[in-house]
């Protein structure tokens, strides 16, 4: 069985405690890694909940070596003398080592500083792959066989010599053959290409500005406070610099616009069509940071006309039993499937070729509208979607979601009975996710003589929290006003929805050389084919 291997700088450390005793993060998860591979390069995260699974799904026992050496055990998972845990950040690792003196060298290694890596090996079960704009790719890993964690000093040493210890170490990953490209354009085009790749990086910066200037507006009419107000000015000052940024840059693509005609004739994939999604890598990454459910959700990719997602028909517990005695089995009952087939979703914008002329933004900011417009209606469909022929399957619909009957008027006792509702192992990732009327209601709660609603700084935004947990302000969501509706949904979408794409999102220009130019005008669409459900 071959095993892969990963290095990370360790905040690991020895405890005071009389005992042997170490922890620190093995792994920060959601965090892309330094440039991997030899022939083929690539950068790697680890998705969040990948961990917790590996753990949960262990069938052997892990340990805790030094220098990935077998016959070196400092701890194990056998005898609970190591405990891993994911949380927000990553793997945790703890550990009591056991005090050989092979064990009490390494403890003092660590704690003097030395051997401060923590490598762990694993088994890729299931990633998926996305290339980016400067011809890396990234690789995200969703699941894995947890096998071992090691201290080490030398991670290149460790590395060319485990081999050697009669394991079967990946050397080279494999990038799926479909995701493989070869960048062959002049110097000049990379250029081009470049600017245009930070014209639309500078444009999501300034739709995430937008939304945090009607954030902070929405929590000056709640809190009204000379922090809220003061981080609402912040907040207005960086968006009109990175207007000011975007104007630079587009009047820098100006002066080469006659280039950019020649790039697209270039890419032209049939009379009057240019496929924009291949030419500009960030067109994923803006969807994603359009919507937080599309951006969270787990992403598969939908082969051929139809995919069936068995599901467990019955959750059962572990028993105890008598020797000879069977062991009861959890019933997946592969008739009870559910089946994805590809969906098309789309958009489209026309515009007049005199206006096209005569203001040259317009093209750019139809491209970003249009994509944006897509992954607002896939976050309404994850949110609410009735699972129809032409839509996605929604979790609010979903009977075999776990529910809670929520008054017009919010208490917090119906709130906090939803939170638990949750799988105490899925709970800490969760957020919230409330209508703007719905939302409203909330943030007037009021226990103890303080609003249960706080607010906390979040990467220099301010957000509105329940319990430590981040709300999100969604219109995709029912007013919460008529009873039977589904207001407020608490989820961690990393483990609770699968997003399967067939075809990823691509705008096309209608234009030149096409019937829609006869009348003079220009026609931009947007259109992808994926399906969704939520995993039970």
């Amino acid at each position: 069985m071959k095993m892969e291997l990963r290095v990370q700088d360790s905040e690991l450390r020895s405890n005071e405690d009389g005992l042997l005793t170490v922890s620190g993060y093995v792994n920060k998860t959601e965090q892309l890694s330094e440039t991997l591979g030899v022939t083929k390069r690539f950068k790697e995260k680890i998705a969040k909940g990948t961990f917790s699974r590996a753990i949960r799904n262990a069938t052997r026992d892990i340990d805790f070596l030094s220098e990935h050496q077998q016959d070196k055990i400092l701890a194990s998972t056998r005898n609970n003398s190591l405990q891993l845990k994911e949380d927000e950040q990553g793997l945790f690792m703890e550990a009591i080592i056991t005090p050989t003196s092979w064990g009490k060298d390494a403890y003092e290694l660590i704690k003097s500083g030395i051997h401060r890596n923590m490598s762990f090996g694993f088994r890729t079960i299931s990633d998926y792959w996305k290339p980016t704009a400067s011809g890396i790719f990234e690789r995200t890993i969703t699941e894995m066989e947890l096998m071992e964690i090691s201290v080490v000093k030398n991670p290149a040493y460790s590395q060319s010599t485990i081999s050697s210890r009669g394991i079967d170490l990946v050397e080279e990953v494999e990038i799926p053959a479909e995701m493989e490209f070869e960048v062959q354009e002049s110097e000049e085009v990379r250029k081009e290409q470049d600017l245009d790749l930070q014209i639309r990086k500078t444009q999501i910066e300034v739709e995430k500005q937008k939304a945090s200037v009607s954030s902070a507006e929405r929590m000056v009419k709640l809190l009204d406070t000379n922090s809220s107000r003061s981080y609402l000015e912040r907040t207005k000052k960086v968006l009109e610099e990175t207007r000011n940024e975007l104007s630079k840059l587009q009047e820098e693509q100006k002066m080469i616009e006659e280039l950019k005609k020649e790039i697209r004739e270039l890419q032209d994939v049939g009379t009057g069509q240019s496929t924009i999604s291949q030419q500009v890598a960030p067109i994923t990454e803006l969807l994603e940071s359009t919507s937080d459910l599309v951006a969270k959700s787990r992403k598969i990719k939908l082969v051929g006309q139809e995919l069936k997602l068995p599901y467990e028909t019955e959750l059962s517990d572990a028993e105890f039993v008598l020797d000879g005695d069977p062991i009861p089995e959890v019933s997946l009952n592969l008739a009870e499937a559910t089946k994805l087939s590809p969906k098309r979703i789309g958009i489209a914008q026309r515009f007049s070729n005199v206006l096209l002329n005569e203001v040259g933004v317009l093209e750019e900011h139809s491209k970003s509208k249009l994509v944006s417009r897509v992954g607002k209606k896939i976050e309404e469909e994850i949110l609410v979607g009735d699972g129809t022929l032409t839509g996605l399957h929604g979790i609010a619909p979903d009977v075999l979601v776990p529910s809670v009957n929520i008054a017009i008027a919010p208490t917090e006792l119906l709130l906090r009975t939803l939170y638990l509702k949750v799988n105490s192992e899925y709970r800490p990732f969760c957020k919230w996710y409330m209508s703007e009327q719905y939302f409203d209601k909330v943030a007037k709660v009021i226990v103890n003589g303080e609003y249960i609603v706080k607010s906390k700084t979040v990467d220099n935004k301010v957000v509105a929290t329940l319990w430590e947990h981040e709300i999100e302000v969604t219109n995709a969501i029912a007013a919460g006003d008529t009873i039977g509706q589904v207001p407020i949904i608490f989820a961690d979408i990393a483990n609770a929805y699968t997003l399967a794409i067939s075809k990823d999102v691509v705008v096309t220009k209608l234009g030149k050389d096409s019937i829609v130019s006869v009348s003079g005008n220009t026609l931009f669409m947007a259109e992808m084919y994926c399906d969704g459900i939520e995993e039970s």
